[in-house]
């Protein structure tokens, strides 16, 4: 078992890129898991609906899958120190299996409207255990001065697989084999993520491994005092939901308010896996400008008001220049960006406390798995009501409060740079 340490070789070429060197293959894992979570995001909802179900019970099936994926990234930090950080992995893989298996054979290929909720159920517990528990991997492996651009690397890998391997793919695997071919290779994709972090990644950690059930309790049960003890978790899970909003209510919606205006479902992919092509990238750029000028700064101005005007922008493209590719491309790759600005906020949330940050991470991945599934919700509840454009001003307005609540965020351990940038402020 190794010691848990963030001391990297000085020489690396990793770690003077801000990779932590130790566990660089799981990065790579994170990235292969993740395309094949995305492969399905862009464009299951405009599929299922074609088949024949309500807008309302994708949004449901959807929504399902919300709930399960917050409650795995509520647990998957805490469950991380706990169980291992392999065996956590091995588990995330295993579910992600079964609850393919039940959602495509049963539930697509049988219209099977109850197993299209189980597998989807199932799903929703795996990814999180996969990724979201890495990111505790890295507050243990990281050198402090360059956290923030470890977590860019982190989301560059994540947004990668998922937004743009995925949309990509998907576009790809579609015209050439089918949707339902599609669904399967998902299966062959989080194979070889698992592959990478598992077994190629020789790196472990195994926090309570050794302690007894009595500790293990207390360690979930920090998953609650915590926010008792350090409040500002609290704005720190708001700000979390808000930040990907558009990743899980967009795919929902979007590509029936474009079709309206004459884009192809083609298009869309397009248009959506390039502005999370943008996204990787900004994820590198913000995550060391964070370092640089300040986190709560970057979070502020680029993914508070940044992200509430571009949202906006990307709704009214298409009503002012109608059937216009690149004015909406445009619209979106500002989107993209500005979503990047949230990178440092990972950062943020592992110097809120001194000890237990598999608990205050937990904190930041049930955020991450609640947007999930309140994306979802707000298309379900909302859309009927305002319209998809109404939908953009409640997005708008969320991000716009993240603009004014992040400075109410002060972590304990700031970094010279960080006292800097916010006493300039």
């Amino acid at each position: 078992m190794h010691t848990v340490t963030s001391q990297e070789t000085p020489r690396s070429l990793l770690t003077r890129v801000g990779i932590p060197r130790k566990i660089s293959w799981g990065f790579l894992g994170i990235l292969l898991f993740m395309v094949g979570t995305g492969l399905e995001v862009s464009w299951l909802s405009p599929y299922l609906i074609g088949r024949g179900l309500d807008l309302h019970v994708v949004a449901a099936v959807f929504s399902t899958y919300g709930v399960c994926v917050s409650l795995s990234s509520w647990l998957s930090g805490v469950f991380f120190e706990i169980v291992g950080a392999k065996r956590t992995m091995l588990i995330a893989f295993v579910l992600f299996v079964t609850g393919t298996v039940v959602f495509v054979a049963v539930g697509v290929q049988h219209d099977a409207v109850w197993a299209l909720f189980v597998g989807y159920a199932i799903k929703g517990f795996s990814y999180p255990l996969f990724s979201y528990s890495f990111l505790v991997w890295i507050a243990y492996r990281a050198d402090p001065k360059r956290m923030s651009t470890a977590y860019g690397w982190f989301w560059f890998a994540f947004s990668g697989g998922m937004s743009v391997v995925g949309a990509y793919g998907s576009d790809f695997l579609i015209a050439h084999l089918g949707q339902v071919p599609t669904l399967w290779i998902t299966l062959v994709w989080a194979g070889l993520g698992a592959l990478a972090m598992i077994v190629v990644n020789r790196d472990d950690v195994r926090v309570r491994a050794a302690e007894g059930a009595a500790s293990r309790w207390k360690a979930l049960a920090s998953l609650v005092t915590i926010m008792k003890a350090e409040p500002r978790l609290l704005i720190v899970l708001g700000v979390r939901v808000i930040n990907t909003l558009p990743q899980f209510a967009l795919p929902i919606f979007m590509p029936l308010y474009l079709a309206g205006f004459g884009f192809s479902t083609a298009e869309w992919l397009s248009v959506w896996g390039t502005i999370w092509l943008l996204n990787i990238v900004f994820n590198l750029v913000f995550g060391f400008v964070g370092d640089k000028i300040g986190w709560k700064r970057t979070i502020a101005f680029v993914g508070g008001f940044g992200a509430a005007i571009s949202i906006v922008a990307f709704f009214y493209v298409p009503q002012l220049f109608g059937h216009n590719y690149w004015a909406l491309l445009i619209a979106g790759l500002a989107l993209g960006t500005s979503i990047s600005g949230y990178v440092p906020l990972d950062a943020v949330t592992a110097n809120l406390v001194e000890s237990n940050k598999g608990a205050s991470m937990s904190i930041l991945n049930l955020g991450a798995g609640l947007s999930t599934l309140v994306g979802p919700l707000i298309v379900g509840l909302f859309a009927g009501l305002i319209g998809y454009v109404g939908l953009a001003w409640i997005m708008f307005a969320l991000y716009a409060s993240v603009g004014v609540s992040i400075w109410f965020v002060t972590p304990r351990n700031r970094s010279r740079t960080e006292v800097t940038a916010t006493a300039r402020t």
